[in-house]
């Protein structure tokens, strides 16, 4: 005969209320634990994109920003580079070096100190063959390079091996930094001496300051020569190597400054 089972062990297979609820919240806690991970990839993932698509708005703008301040930058040079080529056939800078008279060097103290004040030149001056500057645009005042040997400047140098140079400095008389640009009198087989314009960039320094983003220029060395953050200046943005390093503290190109990496 077959037996009916018995009422507890019918009970026994069939959950109870309380393991209904303990795997419906089971199930609820995996629901929510699967939509949380989902929602952070999903909000980590817009970040990214987000973040990538502001770095690439900065660098388009950034790149903007530099085209504008290297067109700038030409265009405050554009002058300047010219003196020294219209004074280097002049013919009163031709009779300062050649004569020596007081006269003449009279004459042509005064054409550079009326030329300098024209332009956005900082200085002009002319030295002989042997670097002693003979006239400059600042005769008149107690800094005048009249008289000063610039015989150990690079910029004088090339500019009697090579006719030209252009070479940014610290001023060892003004202890102001500047682009020296230099042009060879005479030929390179009779030369009389050398004629160099020296730039400052003061103004086109405020003027990037006040755009509020940092700017610089640095050189093959990667030394900073103009900038909008003064503190930045003759920093580098790599640590020099002892060749570069020596070479440069023996050229007094920037006085005593330490040369240290940019924060």
């Amino acid at each position: 005969m077959l037996q009916r089972p018995a009422a507890g062990a019918i009970a026994g297979l069939s959950p109870t209320p309380e393991q209904l609820g303990k795997r419906a919240r089971r199930a609820w806690l995996l629901f929510a634990g699967v939509a949380l991970a989902i929602i952070a990839a999903a909000l980590y993932g817009a970040g990214l994109y987000g973040r990538a698509v502001e770095v690439d708005a900065l660098a388009a703008q950034g790149r903007t920003d530099a085209n504008l301040k290297v067109a700038l930058l030409r265009a405050v040079l554009e002058n300047p580079r010219a003196l020294p080529l219209l004074l280097s056939e002049d013919q009163q800078v031709h009779d300062a070096l050649t004569a020596r008279t007081n006269a003449a060097i009279d004459v042509l103290n005064r054409k550079l100190e009326g030329l300098v004040s024209g332009t956005k030149a900082s200085v002009l001056y002319v030295t002989g063959t042997d670097g002693l500057a003979v006239a400059s645009s600042n005769w008149r005042e107690p800094t005048s390079f009249v008289g000063n040997d610039y015989g150990f400047r690079a910029y004088f140098s090339r500019a009697m091996q090579t006719g030209t140079a252009e070479y940014f400095a610290l001023g060892n008389v003004s202890k102001r930094p500047g682009l020296y640009i230099s042009r060879r009198v005479g030929s390179a087989s009779a030369p009389l001496g050398v004629v160099v314009v020296k730039m400052e960039f003061d103004q086109l320094e405020a003027d990037w300051h006040e755009a509020n983003r940092p700017a610089y220029v640095s050189d093959e060395h990667g030394v900073v020569l103009i900038t909008s953050v003064p503190s930045w200046r003759f920093m580098t943005t790599a640590p020099l190597a002892g060749a570069s390093l020596a070479e440069i503290r023996d050229s007094q190109q920037f006085g005593d400054a330490p040369l240290v990496p940019l924060p």
